[in-house]
């Protein structure tokens, strides 16, 4: 059980820095005057999913801390609220690799990475001819890459963690006990 419990508080930590992340990727967006952009659509789709994986995340694990003190929670319950969480959590990190990718954030060519994955959140460029704006807006760019690379490998350790108390679950359901093996 002392297992169970560890790798459930991992997962509620990774759910929060998945949270986190995602809301602060949507909170920097951009401003709704600039209107519907068709290439920034997939971008607010993946940070909407994002959001949710963590939310979901973080209500799942606090189940499955409850279900270790609470008998009824433990068995199927937590079998098929494992099984689903893996699921979502799985599909939100194969769309941010599918989406994001991976690549150097400081790659600035117009064919390099940043330049090929992150360019839809330039404004029009003609309006920075201070050569400080333009600066901070190039840094705006990478952070905001960093920020996607980062949300991208917590969605991916938080699938790990749901990986294993789902096979925790799993093994302490056939085994014939109620909830986790350990």
């Amino acid at each position: 059980m002392i297992v169970t419990l560890a790798v459930r508080v991992l997962q509620l930590l990774f759910a929060g820095v998945v949270l986190a992340l995602s809301v602060i990727l949507i909170n920097d967006f951009g401003p709704p005057a600039f209107g519907f952009q068709a290439e920034k659509a997939p971008y607010a789709a993946l940070m909407g999913y994002g959001a949710f994986c963590g939310g979901a995340g973080i209500l799942f694990a606090i189940a499955g801390i409850g279900s270790a003190f609470f008998e009824p929670l433990q068995g199927l319950i937590m079998l098929i609220i494992d099984g689903l969480a893996a699921f979502f959590i799985f599909a939100g990190a194969i769309a941010y690799a599918a989406i994001v990718g991976a690549g150097s954030c400081t790659d600035t060519s117009d064919s390099g990475y940043l330049g090929q994955k992150f360019n839809v959140f330039r404004p029009d460029d003609t309006k920075f001819t201070d050569g400080n704006a333009a600066t901070e807006l190039l840094n705006d760019i990478e952070a905001r890459c960093r920020e996607f690379q980062a949300d991208t490998a917590f969605l991916w350790f938080l699938f790990g963690t749901f990986a294993v108390t789902l096979v925790l679950s799993f093994l302490g359901k056939s085994g014939g006990r109620g909830g986790s093996i350990v």
